[in-house]
């Protein structure tokens, strides 16, 4: 089955391989993508610890590298679609710190995002990606500070609700969102891919998202 980010136009490439974006400057293209809501994005994070960006350009020559305070952004290609898990993985143990894929295809609500420390990968969610639509597809590691507001809350199980049938179903919606219990094969909790992109990256305070 391809993947839903496959086959999207990226804005952001046309600017050109290897484009950076400085600091207090916005390629036009990087910026149209950025008002547009962009509706697709494969993106790596790396924190800033003593990584140069020629670094990253090297390790991803087709990327647009955004430079920030905490992080260095690397927004690839649509085709770039498969998160690279062994090259991440390797530069978290090389920088000795955070590394993160982050990707989202909003038409479809699949989203992807896997974080690597030292080489290990901490936690690894996919939602709707590669088997089916709209539906948890692989959850692992430690829940992270960010997923009971991104996930579980009120306003999202207020909407569940609205859909179940029964007063069981009612009350196991209520228990899912109580535990913040993320299980692959499960629809609930259903996620706005691009706007819990956002709000990772407003967590994490990656750079492009102001």
């Amino acid at each position: 089955m391809a993947h839903p980010h496959q086959g999207l136009e990226n804005p952001v490439h046309a600017a050109g391989e290897g484009a950076v974006r400085s600091k207090g400057t916005k390629p036009r293209s990087y910026f149209r993508f950025r008002e547009a809501n962009m509706g697709t994005m494969n993106a790596i994070y790396v924190k800033m610890n003593g990584v140069t960006i020629s670094r990253i350009q090297r390790e991803f020559p087709a990327a647009i590298i955004e430079p920030g305070e905490l992080f260095i952004g690397a927004v690839l290609p649509n085709s770039a679609c498969d998160p690279p898990h062994d090259k991440l993985a390797a530069l978290s143990s090389e920088i000795g710190g955070d590394v993160i894929w982050l990707s989202f295809q909003s038409a479809s609500d699949s989203s992807e995002f896997h974080h690597w420390s030292h080489a290990r990968i901490l936690r690894s969610l996919v939602f709707g990606c590669w088997k089916d639509e709209r539906t948890w597809e692989l959850a692992l590691g430690e829940t992270e500070p960010w997923e009971t507001e991104v996930f579980f809350n009120r306003k999202m199980l207020e909407f569940a609700l609205r859909f179940a049938v029964t007063e069981e179903e009612k009350h196991e919606f209520e228990r899912i969102w109580r535990d913040t219990e993320l299980l692959p094969g499960r629809t609930e909790p259903s996620i706005d891919a691009r706007e819990s992109a956002r709000e990772i990256a407003c967590y994490y305070k990656f750079p492009g998202w102001d």
